[in-house]
Formats: structure tokens, C-alpha cells, sequence
């Protein structure tokens, strides 16, 4: 096998949400891969301690604070990456909220809010990442989904369900505009995996072991097995992919 098909070294990539979870396993596993990895998040604390260390280890990391529904803010992340390191590669777009309400009682505020960080951020990030792959006529893009963008669940988060189904959408769009100039847009469906977000499943016995009960596998994701799939996205191995969703899952779509 050609190891340098899924090869990652020397990459200047633009990880958004990057302060925690998915976002800051993705960020650190590029920064040991050897890519040049730009943090984005809200939180400057944890952006802080994250870049850190990985420079401490002798990796190359920066962070910049950067709220994805803003697209001021959003330009700046771009920017500072392009500045930083005299390109960009990779944009990974981990940014994403929730709001969790009965759909009759879910307030007008509440819904534009996610969708403004999880499909509005994903469009900004996009947009301007795009803007500078296509001066250098390469490029990868990959946005994160959900399994609630393809499936409906017993869960009360209109938003979100809405949002990571729109991430779809937009990705095969995208890959099919973008596709003239070699950059290749693809997204991930993650599953069920330990983070900020599901924190209350995981505290929640009866929560916890239903979820359990839709993942033929029956287990929780490991980090790791998203980071793989992302680095494989990201790599020369992937250059005729473009416009997918892959599902990461366990097997919970099965059903």
C-alpha cells in the first residue's frame, strides 16, 4: 500500500468547534499527523490550553476565536489561517449546537440559533474557505452531519435534526459547484460518541441504555474512529469522493 495516499503532513487546515469534543480530538489528531492546524471556537480559555500543548510537544498549532455565524468572524478564521501557514487545505466544520424543546413549545429564537451555528456556520465556513482553495485549484471540505440528518428519533430537537439534514443538502451542492476546481466537499454522520453535547444521555441511566439499544454494536464511538474517517477524507486517498455522506454510526441506520 502507498502510505502517502492518506498522508496529512504539512497540511494548513481550519478546524472550527475546535474547543471541545469532536472538534478537539479532529484538531489535536491533525497537529500529530503533522498537519498545520488552525483552532476556531468561541471559547479563547480552551482554545488556549489546547494550542498549548500541542506546541509544547513541538506541533504546530494557533488558535482564533471565531463565533460561525458570523461571517466577519468567520473571514477572519480564514484569513488568519491563509496568513499563518500560506494556504489552506482543509477546512473540517465541527461547530454545532442544540437546543432541546417540544417542537409546539420550541421559541422562533431558539430554532434560527442552531441553525444559524450549525448550517448558516457550516455555509459561511465553506464560502470563504472555498474562495481560497479556488486559487490554488485544491482543496477538501468536510462538514459534520449527523445520523439525525437522515433519521428521525425520539429526541425533541427540531432544530438540530433540521440543521444536520440541511448539512447534507448543502455538502452535495457544494461538491457539485466546487467540483471544476479539484476541491472535494464530503460530510460525516456521526453517531452516538462521548461529548459536551451528549453529556446528559451518557449521565442519564434510561437515556443511556435506549440509545444503547438502537447501536447494533452496542457501544459508544470512539474518537478515534472518527478522526480516521476524517484523515481519510482529507487525504490524496479520497481525491475522487466527493458530494458524500459517510455515516459513522454502529450500525444505528440499520434499523
Amino acid at each position: 500500500m502507498n502510505e502517502d495516499l492518506f498522508d496529512v503532513a504539512d497540511y494548513a487546515c481550519l478546524v472550527t468547534g475546535a474547543s471541545s469534543g469532536i472538534g478537539k480530538v479532529i484538531a489535536e489528531g491533525f497537529a500529530e499527523a503533522r498537519s498545520k492546524v488552525m483552532l476556531a471556537a468561541r471559547r479563547n480559555d480552551r482554545l488556549e490550553e489546547i494550542a498549548s500543548s500541542l506546541r509544547s510537544r513541538g506541533l504546530e498549532a494557533k488558535w482564533i476565536r471565531c463565533d460561525v455565524a458570523n461571517e466577519d468572524d468567520v473571514e477572519s478564521a480564514v484569513k488568519a489561517t491563509v496568513d499563518a501557514y500560506g494556504s489552506l487545505d482543509l477546512l473540517v466544520n465541527c461547530a454545532g449546537i442544540t437546543h432541546v424543546s417540544q417542537s409546539t413549545e420550541l421559541k422562533v429564537s431558539d430554532w434560527r440559533r442552531v441553525l444559524e451555528v450549525n448550517l448558516t456556520g457550516t455555509f459561511l465556513a465553506a464560502k470563504h474557505a472555498a474562495k481560497q482553495m479556488m486559487t490554488k485549484k485544491r482543496g477538501k471540505i468536510v462538514n459534520f452531519a449527523s445520523v439525525y440528518g437522515v433519521l428521525a428519533d425520539i429526541s425533541p430537537e427540531l432544530p438540530y435534526f433540521a440543521s444536520k439534514a440541511g448539512v447534507v443538502g448543502l455538502t452535495r451542492q457544494l461538491a457539485l459547484e466546487l467540483a471544476p476546481h479539484n476541491i472535494q466537499v464530503n460530510s460525516i454522520a456521526p453517531g452516538f460518541f462521548i461529548s459536551e453535547m451528549n453529556k446528559p444521555i451518557i449521565e442519564d441511566t434510561d437515556a443511556l441504555s435506549y440509545t444503547l439499544s438502537r447501536i447494533p454494536l452496542r457501544r459508544i464511538g470512539k474518537a478515534s474512529e472518527i478522526l480516521g474517517v476524517v484523515q481519510f477524507l482529507a487525504s490524496k486517498a479520497s481525491d475522487y469522493i466527493t458530494g458524500q455522506l459517510i455515516i459513522v454510526d454502529g450500525g444505528w441506520t440499520l434499523w
